[in-house]
């Protein structure tokens, strides 16, 4: 049973000779017996060469679901451990060449994470305020220093800010773009103000509402309570993304951003060689969230239907950051179990297109970087750049 596992864990691509239900067979054998993790890459190899088959398609997402995990206000799925095809031969230069990787079994979310997640997870104040808790209350002195720190860098840009204080900016700043755009049922981006309801703008010597002055936000249903858990959070650096892992993870379980590999055999879904979640046809607006630059809008993250592992909106939607440095031509060295990128670099991969990107960088296998700047710039103040989570058991 050992070396039929190995071959299990080894197999990848559509190769002569394989038969779909010899690993289906193998698949229930592996449950029956409680072995649910290996049972879980049988299912996956069979549904890869065959995935219309009505018994390996529908026994293959009640185990998934049953090895989904809900922890920390995310929903987890599962990713089987084994071997897939990475890469691709027909899209840029740096897709290439395709490659076989093995990854371990892990757990990512089904959607990227989300600014109400991300506040309450940090313990920082929800949206629309969203700040971390050594907020600077207005009207305190240390909003007068504050103050006077802002006159200072506009005057003097050289003078330091401290770095708290620089965070704090920094935070505020993205925060303006995540009002935009991060709303539930807002349809178009204005401006920032007009998300602030509170009477804290005088007029004639009177307070005014924000919406007032600067116009009410399209909305889809204008009664529907203000929310800020349907859509991705955006404008996220890299160094917070990290830090909500960080805080996250304990000494039996570890969070962290995926690898690029990780990123791409969850967003495959299963399927082999294809170009997208789905398949093989291109996108189109039934499918996922791209191409809607002039719109200013993105779309809820559970807008479209998810791929084969139960992961929503992993083409269009945001760029994903992920834990990999980026190298043009790492694919041709690139460790054969597990890679994890090069050891150093300037930018971050992010994959996966978004709602403001055309079609052709929507692919699985498409490879985009950004800039990581030091933790106290941020350096991340798009607003079509978010990130998912990666969950792994520590042996």
């Amino acid at each position: 049973m050992n070396q039929e596992l190995d071959l299990l864990l080894e197999s990848h691509g559509k190769n002569e000779g394989d038969d779909p239900h010899d690993y289906f067979k193998l698949a229930k054998d592996l449950e029956a017996a409680g072995d649910l993790h290996h049972a879980a890459t049988a299912y996956d190899r069979a549904f890869g060469l065959n995935p219309t088959d009505v018994e390996i398609e529908p026994a293959r997402r009640r185990l998934l679901d049953r090895l989904a995990v809900s922890e920390n206000g995310l929903a987890f799925r599962y990713i089987p451990a084994g071997t897939f095809q990475m890469g691709s031969d027909t899209g840029e230069p740096d897709e290439a060449p395709v490659h076989p990787v093995r990854l371990d079994a892990y757990w990512i979310s089904d959607t990227p994470v989300s600014w109400t997640t991300f506040t309450a997870l940090m313990g920082w104040s929800a949206p629309p305020e969203g700040m971390p808790p050594q907020e600077i209350s207005a009207g305190s002195e240390e909003s007068g220093l504050v103050k006077r720190a802002i006159n200072r860098m506009v005057q003097r840009p050289e003078a330091p800010i401290p770095a708290n204080r620089e965070m704090m900016f920094r935070i505020a700043a993205e925060n303006r773009i995540r009002l935009q755009y991060c709303e539930d049922g807002t349809t178009r981006a204005i401006d920032w103000h007009a998300h602030t309801p509170e009477h804290n703008w005088m007029k004639g010597g009177q307070p005014v509402s924000s919406r007032k002055l600067f116009g009410e936000p399209p909305r889809k249903d204008p009664n529907r309570p203000w929310g800020y858990g349907d859509k991705p959070m955006i404008a996220v650096s890299w160094h917070d993304a990290e830090s909500l892992c960080t805080k996250l993870s304990r000494s039996a379980v570890t969070y962290c951003l995926p690898t690029e590999a990780e990123w791409e055999k969850a967003a495959r879904g299963g399927l082999i060689g294809c170009p997208y979640p789905w398949g093989q046809k291109g996108p189109s607006p039934h499918t996922s969230d791209f191409d809607r630059f002039d719109h200013f809008a993105i779309l809820p993250m559970r807008e479209f239907v998810p791929n084969g592992y139960g992961i929503y909106a992993v083409s269009g939607c945001v760029w994903e950051w992920t834990a990999d440095w980026y190298d043009a031509e790492y694919y041709t060295s690139s460790a054969r179990k597990n890679p994890t990128g090069p050891e150093k670099g300037q930018e971050k991969v992010v994959r996966g297109g978004s709602w403001a990107d055309c079609a052709e960088v929507t692919t699985v296998s498409f490879r985009m970087s950004h800039l990581v700047r030091d933790a106290r710039c941020g350096g991340s103040g798009t607003p079509n750049i978010g990130f998912r989570v990666c969950r792994k058991v520590l042996a």
